[in-house]
């Protein structure tokens, strides 16, 4: 036992506790910290993870389909280290690993469930033994940062090799198909049959319209959204692996049931996106060979997290918190918003700090216009954060009456604003360095304006709010 790793434990224990203290999340200076006294803190640590270390990385729902992957193994009754709190890089994930061990830092878990950034894959894969690797999908995200998003794809295909690790794969992403010849890994995969939401043609930016083996343009039969979907090359006949975890029979109004294999699920999670999270996580667990009475108890008991559709109740108004970060997830939002039949009200909180990427060039990619379709029901617009100008006028191109669209760069006003609309639910969309301001802003809303009986302050308060800047 190394007399370093004590210490840098007790450190990244005292930084946590602090930061809480602080009011901080505690999630990444700790780990880097402790990573100073003694570098190879997290090997050590994950040399007593016991039946496998299992990392989940993509673009999107990474962090949704490893917080569902959690709430299975707890009612599984396994033990595990998780980095919940969504921080993914090397340092929040030793922070994970140090708070959920003793001070010798030989406690001993059935898994390691490791969110991380796509980036991050090979420099967690030189520090760590995985035993399986899940890729969620590949969109197009912060090329500021990652540059195109065949770079992304390939560095993990190159990372993965000459590991003794399995994948589970999305099959009805095209991005992923050659991930099984390139890699000589063993691959299961997951993805969905024919569903009733499903388009003949889609608007949506594709990534992978061409196909990976020999780079001529994809075939689609249908899209599920953006470029997942039923596909075939028409040259060399790349098409859909096939599906080991299948989902069938999905209905979405708005919550979520559908059946993967022979196992029937309900989620009060929304959106096609969302159901490829339930469909992912379901898949690690089937995988994993976890019964399928716990899997479904599990996925049905389980609440959003952390702004990951994240509800609550303000002065008697049901009120969502949501992460947005790119023009995919930008669209999925937006077509949730639309299974909603009551009447919002919409905050939109921009920012371009470097986590969210410099370039949000990514707005006028997305499918914007839906906020003018009738079934959105959106009877005011809020535009917030650090580039609320640019998402007003985004809003304004998209022909959403720009008397109806107000622009409040603090959040604090914005959201109370917002909520403060005469509508029936109030839908908060925000970029990611927003997402924990918004969220506390809303838990404090929640306390002071909770129940319905608080709806008369609620009232007085939007009477005071009258006028403001238009776009």
């Amino acid at each position: 036992m190394s007399l370093r790793l004590i210490i840098a434990v007790m450190v990244g224990k005292l930084a946590i506790f602090f930061s809480r203290i602080a009011g901080n999340q505690g999630t990444d200076f700790p780990g880097q910290l402790a990573r100073r006294i003694y570098s190879p803190i997290l090997s050590d640590l994950a040399e007593h993870i016991n039946s496998g270390i299992i990392i989940v990385t993509g673009t999107n729902g990474k962090t949704t389909t490893s917080n569902m992957m959690a709430e299975i193994f707890r009612e599984n009754g396994n033990t595990y280290v998780h980095n919940r709190a969504g921080a993914n890089m090397l340092t929040g994930i030793t922070t994970a690993f140090i708070k959920a061990t003793n001070l010798s830092g030989t406690r001993s878990f059935d898994y390691a469930l490791l969110e991380t950034d796509e980036a991050n894959v090979p420099l967690l894969l030189q520090e760590v033994e995985a035993t399986v690797l899940l890729v969620t999908n590949f969109f197009r995200d912060q090329l500021d940062r990652f540059g195109e998003l065949d770079y992304t794809v390939n560095l993990i295909k190159n990372a993965v090799q000459g590991h003794r690790l399995e994948l589970i794969l999305n099959a009805d992403d095209p991005l992923q198909s050659d991930f099984e010849m390139r890699t000589g890994l063993k691959c299961w995969y997951y993805g969905f049959d024919d569903t009733v939401y499903d388009e003949l043609t889609s608007a949506d930016s594709r990534e992978g319209r061409y196909c990976v083996f020999c780079g001529h343009e994809l075939s689609y039969e249908r899209y599920h959204y953006a470029q997942l979907g039923q596909y075939r090359c028409p040259d060399c006949a790349n098409h859909n692996p096939a599906a080991d975890f299948t989902g069938h029979r999905l209905e979405m109004d708005p919550g979520i049931r559908f059946a993967v294999n022979q196992l029937d699920l309900q989620s009060s999670y929304q959106g096609f996106y969302n159901a490829y999270n339930i469909l992912a996580a379901v898949a690690m667990g089937k995988h994993l060979g976890i019964d399928d009475d716990v899997i479904r108890s599990a996925i049905l008991n389980y609440q959003p997290r952390a702004g990951r559709m994240e509800k609550f109740i303000i002065g008697g108004k049901p009120c969502l918190l949501v992460l947005v970060k790119n023009p995919t997830g930008l669209n999925q939002s937006l077509n949730m918003l639309a299974l909603d039949p009551a009447q919002k009200s919409l905050f939109f909180a921009l920012n371009d700090n470097a986590a969210d990427g410099r370039d949000i060039s990514w707005i006028w990619d997305a499918d914007v216009e839906a906020v003018t379709r009738p079934e959105a029901r959106i009877i005011k617009i809020i535009c917030s954060g650090q580039r609320s100008g640019d998402i007003a006028l985004r809003f304004k191109y998209a022909g959403f009456d720009t008397g109806r669209i107000r622009i409040e760069s603090r959040l604090q006003e914005g959201i109370a604003l917002t909520i403060a609309e005469e509508s029936e639910a109030a839908f908060i969309l925000c970029t990611y360095t927003a997402l924990f301001t918004c969220r506390q802003i809303m838990l404090k809303m929640q306390k002071q304006f909770g129940g319905a009986a608080q709806a008369k302050s609620q009232q007085e308060y939007r009477q005071q709010q009258r006028g403001g800047e238009e776009a």
